[in-house]
């Protein structure tokens, strides 16, 4: 998703808002300004990735559909469950749908194959 005008409009009313509320960030004489600035920035940015990335996998999850790997018959969700992951930007808890075959009786996570590229 590229970022749209919109978005970025409000990333830099949320960027506004969080200055205005916590003042300016505090630099010691010995160090870089822009250096320690942007550390701020890139936690903050970390933070809110971690945040996005969990809110879709809850619903990335409500939408799964998936079929049995043993016997092909349609799985029944039987909810998520709740995985630990380490992102690119850090670690991440989210969401993953288990599955339950009937016929087979037994649970599944679904694959998908874009997670082992």
């Amino acid at each position: 998703m590229a970022t749209t005008r919109e978005l970025k409009r409000r990333i830099e009313a949320f960027a506004e808002q969080l200055h205005a509320e916590f003042g300016s960030i505090s630099v010691a004489d010995e160090e870089c300004w822009l250096a320690v600035v942007e550390d701020v920035a890139a936690e903050v940015g970390d933070a809110f990735a971690t945040a996005w990335v969990e809110k879709e996998s809850v619903a990335h999850a409500e939408q799964a559909e998936a079929d049995c790997p043993q016997c092909g018959e349609p799985g029944r969700c039987r909810g998520t469950r709740q995985r630990e992951l380490v992102t690119r930007r850090g670690p991440a808890t989210v969401s993953e749908p288990e599955f339950y075959c009937r016929l087979c009786r037994r649970a599944f996570f679904p694959d998908d194959a874009s997670d082992r590229r």
